[in-house]
């Protein structure tokens, strides 16, 4: 009995897997990437600006991918980053997207070869210079989203963590800045880390830059 409902809910997955990949093989703006969580993809700007098969997609001067995971608002995503040209990537955390319309950028993470920075409603809101990308080298961005909080990292350094305002969103987008050309490599949408996991990096992290006399991680806003 056990045997046969595991089999029915296999075959349903799988059926609404494939149903996913017809959509979106109709689509030239949209396309899925990534895995094991399988991310939602939908090019905002124009076609030629981004090339892009089932692992990696290529951002060029300005381009925007829209990421999504069947409507989730809570998420742990990870994702490989390289600039290869230029200045680097933002990505917009808590957008409001319509219709390839961007109504609201939300939160704004502006990473660069000159460091990073968070905006927020048109002004500067952190800045970390020490922090800055190397062109040519990939680095793992993890983005975590949980109610009010939430938390930007690269590599093992946790660019900011606070709490917002805004209302949770189910998109994220990262977009290429002017003259640049940025990989966005294998994306993962994941559900929520283990709460006392996350809890012991959080501790581990704030020890971490109170002991290097760095700026503060927490914002809220």
């Amino acid at each position: 009995m056990s045997d046969a409902r595991n089999y029915r809910d296999l075959s349903g997955m799988l059926l609404a897997f494939l149903v996913v990949i017809m959509c979106y093989g109709c689509n030239p703006y949209q396309f899925i990437m990534g895995g094991p969580h399988v991310v939602s993809c939908e090019i905002l700007t124009s076609l030629p600006g981004v090339e892009h098969n089932s692992y990696m997609a290529t951002l060029t001067d300005t381009a925007a991918l829209d990421l999504n995971y069947y409507g989730a608002t809570q998420y742990y995503l990870t994702m490989g980053v390289r600039i290869r040209r230029g200045q680097g990537f933002r990505i917009l955390l808590r957008p409001v997207v319509e219709h390839k319309d961007i109504r609201d950028s939300g939160i704004i993470v502006i990473a660069t070869t000159s460091g990073v920075s968070l905006e927020d409603s048109g002004r500067i809101v952190l800045s970390r210079p020490e922090a800055a990308v190397a062109s040519g080298q990939i680095i793992r961005v993890a983005l975590l989203s949980e109610n009010n909080y939430y938390q930007v990292t690269f590599d093992c350094d946790t660019i900011v963590r606070g709490w917002s305002k805004r209302n949770e969103s189910d998109d994220v987008v990262i977009q290429a800045l002017q003259n640049s050309r940025v990989d966005v490599i294998h994306p993962d949408w994941a559900g929520l880390p283990d709460q006392s996991e996350d809890s012991a990096r959080t501790q581990i992290g704030l020890m971490k830059r109170k002991a290097q006399g760095g700026a503060p991680l927490f914002n809220r806003f």
